[in-house]
């Protein structure tokens, strides 16, 4: 199953709005024709009202700003070169320093609002499967700010509800994917263990036999754990975001990571995959069947493509209700931890859920 695709969102230009609202003129939005007729003066009359705008609204202002521009990547270079150009020409000390601070204060935040599109461009490419391995390499980005530009994002999608709907379901499970992350990262010793095991696994292995094997022992030992996740997606997401020259190399790090995954998602309670297989379900006829089917007894069974499990109402009940208070809670501290305050959307995923519930309660207990 591929990931959540990312779009180019094409954003409201508000940046522009400010310019018109302060009478700066219609000829200030520029179309590509209209950008081969223009001058260079013309071109500097509208990065200096450009600049002026930064000038008068608070840095915390800057970053919308950017992202709600539809031209602010077009303009960048020519008001960077224009601030430049005023600090070298000004003679008055004070006005010169401010100018170069303005010019290292939004070069910051244009770079930041790239890196993190970069991110986003990151798990667009990624498949579903591989967000760990993008959420392990890019953890440091992925902090307050990130989820500020987040909320950038989702407000200039606020008047597209299925766009918003997108946006809510990438920022919610990158909040759990990063709170999963910190969790396991808080115990170091796990970690060391976990990294010594996966260290000893590579240096075992000469075939993919030896791999198959090896980690078919190392499940039955329960020693394929979140920690060792987090190690076999580290790995990964360094492996696939650098130029190794052997292609083997990357080949082994997907494959320790996408077998880990395997085993680890088949130690999961069954109630808990039977779940994520039903919310995949898009029509609600055939989600209703499929979840009569899953508390239906049956035999137990695995195939090479299908496992076949059922459960009880009152487990399935359980899982989903405790599921749905732990994303509550995640929630509610992700508002205080990273700055990602309560969408006013919830998630599809998470909507489902309580539809299940709901459905559970109503028809089976």
């Amino acid at each position: 199953m591929s990931g959540p695709r990312l779009y180019p969102w094409p954003m409201v230009s508000s940046m522009m709005r400010v310019v018109e609202a302060q009478k700066l003129g219609a000829d200030t939005l520029t179309s590509p024709k209209r950008d081969a007729e223009m001058t260079l003066e013309q071109y500097k009359e509208i990065y200096d009202r450009l600049i002026s705008i930064f000038q008068t609204r608070p840095r915390n202002d800057w970053r919308k700003l950017i992202v709600f521009s539809r031209q602010w990547d077009q303009h960048a270079t020519g008001v960077f070169d224009r601030i430049k150009e005023l600090s070298d020409k000004e003679s008055d000390v004070d006005k010169k320093m401010a100018l170069r601070k303005l010019f290292r204060a939004l070069q910051n935040v244009s770079d930041e609002v790239s890196r993190y599109n970069r991110v986003l461009l990151k798990l667009a490419e990624a498949a579903d499967d591989e967000w760990d391995a993008v959420v392990a390499a890019y953890r440091g980005d992925l902090q307050k700010p990130f989820f500020e530009h987040m909320q950038c994002l989702m407000a200039a999608e606020k008047d597209d509800p299925s766009r918003l709907d997108q946006l809510v379901l990438i920022n919610t499970r990158l909040v759990a994917l990063v709170a999963n992350y910190d969790a396991v990262a808080a115990d170091p010793d796990k970690l060391d263990a976990a990294a010594e095991v996966y260290r000893d696994l590579l240096s075992s292995i000469s075939s993919v036999e030896d791999l198959d094997k090896r980690m078919a022992e190392l499940s039955a030992s329960g020693r394929i754990d979140p920690a060792f996740l987090q190690i076999s997606a580290k790995a990964y997401g360094a492996a696939r975001d650098t130029n190794m020259t052997k292609d083997e190399a990357k080949w082994v790090a997907y494959k320790l990571y996408r077998t880990a995954r395997d085993y680890f998602d088949r130690q999961q309670p069954a109630e808990k995959r039977i779940i994520e297989y039903i919310i995949t379900i898009t029509d609600p006829t055939e989600r209703r069947n499929m979840l009569e089917k899953a508390i239906t007894p049956g035999p137990v069974r695995a195939t090479e493509t299908h496992d076949y499990l059922y459960s009880t109402p009152q487990r399935m009940f359980l899982v989903l209700d405790n599921t749905l208070r732990a994303y509550s809670a995640m929630r509610d501290g992700a508002a205080s931890n990273l700055n990602t305050p309560e969408a006013a959307v919830l998630p599809r995923k998470v909507r489902v859920m309580m539809e299940l519930r709901d459905e559970l309660m109503r028809r089976y207990l």
